[in-house]
């Protein structure tokens, strides 16, 4: 393997050049990684829109509600596996700071669980679909397209998972130009797909759920084929791969994982919570969430690759044993977080009313969603600041502190308030209990930061150390070599 300033070339395999991140520039380093997944989430955004205005076309307003009604059900099934890949990205972080960028045995380990998690989630669309959606009071017609598209999507889940698995594999070993290729390639098919299989070739609901399936199914084995051949061209003299190190990996996986997993569907679930919260203000009062639902994707899409970045770079050097980078990473993404959230705030609150506007021509809905910015903006730095430094706590492994701050900040503050205060003040009240939520959660993150400062869990952060004692003796000796030590 070869060493060049940011970039690390392994010698068998001259096409797999990727971002070493335990070397060069630290903003420009975790730029590379946030720069790309921010284009891609902001291109998955544009692709919902897309579907929605052609089923709307074709299918009217029952296929526009069928999928309304499907969204929550379809993501709560797959939050469990989109944590769990973000923690083999984290695994893979750690193996390539340690110079394993292409030992096998975590990519191993993360095929299998993206094969029995898709085969379980096939199953339970089949199962509980039907029950499920009866309990959000779905009926009629637009209970059985919900269905429909439900278990269509879910019988092709292997195909949406690979594609996970697959950017998460990238990501975690920096390069995130590739995984940004991809998935904006199964955007912009998806949107294709979805006007062939649903206008021309007529297959209603269906062709909407097998567009995805589609889309994502070609854009894996592309990146499943790559994947398999940089493997192929491994040096002869690599360590065999042996199905206790997959076993142990995947336990190594699940256990990062397992939280983030459980934070990603407490989150599904109190989307829901809320919308039931909501309801009884009325149309315009929804109407409003959804356009506000909307700008918060897309403003928060930045703040969270930003996180993502952390998370990828922190990883990377917790397995080179380089704590000095980790900190300036930390304090680099929080004031470029902040810069970015006080530019973004401040658009929000001088155009809220032409960006009220240009999502809805209701006056009343209009009213709602500028109040709505007018009250949250102002704070919405409480939320930047929580996800970045999520994004270093997960790079750590330390993956229960992002599940407790979103059970406080959502859980016990943010829906319960959003009740008690909806009820005195209205929509308003509603409106004020996210910021609380916020800044709730962004209290208990910085408490949880000092403490991991100021004490330090044994193995992870003891400067020398710096998770050594997690990893296998392979893995400490290759953070030990002289090339390895922190670069002032």
């Amino acid at each position: 393997m070869t060493t060049t300033r940011g970039w690390t070339t392994c010698s068998p395999c001259p096409e797999a050049e990727v971002p070493d991140l335990t070397r060069g520039p630290v903003l420009p380093g975790i730029l590379g990684i946030a720069a790309p997944l921010a284009l891609a989430g902001l291109l998955q955004q544009g692709y919902l829109l897309v579907d929605s205005a052609v089923v709307g076309r074709y299918l009217g307003d029952t296929g526009l509600a069928a999928m309304g009604a499907a969204q929550p059900l379809y993501a709560i099934l797959t939050s469990l596996f989109t944590g769990v890949s973000a923690a083999f990205a984290v695994r893979l972080g750690h193996l390539a700071g340690a110079g394993r960028r292409d030992d096998p045995s975590a990519l191993l380990a993360l095929a299998v669980c993206t094969g029995v998690w898709s085969a379980l989630c096939a199953a339970a669309a089949a199962l509980a679909a039907e029950p499920l959606l009866a309990l959000t009071g779905v009926t009629g017609d637009v209970a059985a397209e919900a269905r429909t598209f439900v278990v269509t999507l879910c019988s092709g889940m292997v195909a949406i998972y690979a594609l996970g698995a697959v950017c998460a594999v990238l990501t975690g070993r920096g390069d995130a130009r590739r995984a940004t290729g991809l998935l904006i390639t199964s955007s912009v098919l998806n949107a294709l797909f979805a006007w062939l299989f649903v206008g021309p070739w007529r297959l209603g609901i269906a062709g909407a759920a097998l567009a995805v399936v589609a889309a994502n199914a070609l854009t894996a084995a592309a990146g499943l084929t790559r994947l398999v051949r940089e493997q192929r061209r491994r040096p002869p003299g690599a360590e065999a791969v042996t199905a206790a190190k997959v076993r142990a990996e995947a336990r190594k996986g699940l256990r990062i994982g397992t939280p983030m997993a459980v934070q990603q569907l407490l989150i599904g679930v109190g989307v829901l919570a809320l919308v039931w919260i909501i309801t009884p203000f009325g149309e315009t009062a929804l109407a409003a969430l959804t356009v506000v639902a909307r700008l918060e994707l897309l403003t928060s899409a930045v703040f969270l690759s930003l996180s993502t970045a952390l998370m990828v770079f922190t990883a990377q050097n917790t397995g080179a044993g380089r704590l000095a980078r980790i900190r300036d990473g930390i304090r680099l993404t929080a004031w470029l977080g902040t810069a970015l959230t006080a530019v973004v705030s401040l658009l929000l609150i001088a155009g809220r009313g032409p960006v009220a506007a240009l999502f809805s021509s209701s006056p009343e809905t209009q009213a709602i969603t500028e109040r709505y910015l007018l009250i949250t903006a102002p704070f919405f730095l409480c939320y930047t600041l929580m996800v970045v430094l999520h994004g270093w706590f997960n790079g750590t492994a330390r993956t229960v502190v992002p599940l407790i701050c979103t059970v406080t900040s959502l859980g016990v503050v943010r829906l319960p308030l959003s009740y008690a205060l909806g009820h005195a003040w209205g929509v308003d009240g509603v409106m004020w209990a996210t910021v609380i939520g916020w800044a709730a959660g962004l209290g208990y993150t910085l408490l949880a930061t000092r403490r991991a400062v100021t004490a330090p869990r044994r193995g992870h952060d003891t400067e020398g150390s710096s998770m050594t004692r997690q990893l296998e003796p392979a893995e400490s000796a290759e953070s030990a070599k002289p090339d390895d030590r922190v670069e002032q």
